[in-house]
């Protein structure tokens, strides 16, 4: 009985000690102004503010139509309200591990290059800084999940460039970016070949056989103008089905 009393009186002091413990920690921890020692926010309140995208790609295609037409004043209006768009970017990290830090660089270089090429009214670098920072987006829409349909925005950016580098004249970047139109368009052909796209396909195609079948600068640069119409018409053909933008 003597034992068993002395074990009891031991379990007891062990428990007094550790709750002592315990309390004392819980104290120690907990701020002095009688609030709590962490604030749960709202799940609305942690998520960062993700830019306007599609809006931001509206105003890049203003600013191509501005400087094509020689309007500089309107080009670099469009180029502040895209500015103010773009100006919350996502940064990589905990919020958005998705987003590539090396992406938000270029967008960056881009950008600083395109402010100098309207403020010296230089075309060719108004219109390859546009076409990049365009991509751009695009892609940060795909990291970030809210682009519907992420191989529009570089059939987008190939017909362009491929325009661009025809008028350049560097037909080593032409061989390539066709290549890489070709490639993206054997994506995008299966979604876009509905009933009603049929025909859109059968365009899209011949125009990447006379592209192909092009020898001459001169030839791509007739070809590469009618990509921004067709590539226009199949975005506005997905829009309707629900799949783009």
């Amino acid at each position: 009985m003597r034992r068993w009393s002395i074990s009891l009186a031991v379990v007891g002091g062990i428990l007094l000690l550790t709750s002592g413990i315990l309390w004392m920690r819980t104290w120690r921890s907990a701020p002095r102004d009688g609030k709590p020692s962490s604030v749960i926010l709202p799940r609305a309140s942690q998520e960062a503010h993700v830019p306007d995208f599609q809006r931001a790609l509206e105003q890049l295609d203003a600013l191509l139509d501005a400087v094509e037409e020689g309007d500089w004043i309107r080009a670099r209006s469009h180029f502040q309200e895209f500015e103010q768009l773009m100006r919350a970017l996502p940064s990589p990290g905990l919020k958005h591990p998705d987003v590539s830090v090396a992406l938000i660089d270029f967008f960056h270089l881009y950008r600083v290059q395109l402010e100098r090429a309207l403020a010296d009214e230089d075309v060719a670098g108004a219109i390859f800084a546009c076409n990049q920072l365009g991509d751009i987006v695009w892609d940060l829409r795909r990291q970030l999940g809210r682009a519907p349909l992420p191989e529009l925005g570089r059939l987008w950016y190939l017909g362009r460039d491929l325009q661009y580098w025809s008028e350049v004249g560097d037909e080593k970047m032409i061989r390539l970016r066709l290549l890489g139109l070709a490639k993206v368009w054997g994506d995008v052909r299966p979604i876009v070949s509905t009933s009603t796209g049929r025909e859109l396909v059968a365009q899209f195609d011949e125009l990447l056989d006379h592209l192909h079948a092009a020898r001459a600068i001169e030839e791509y640069r007739e070809i590469t103008p009618e990509l921004e119409e067709i590539v226009r018409q199949i975005e506005a053909h997905l829009s309707s089905e629900g799949t783009a933008r």
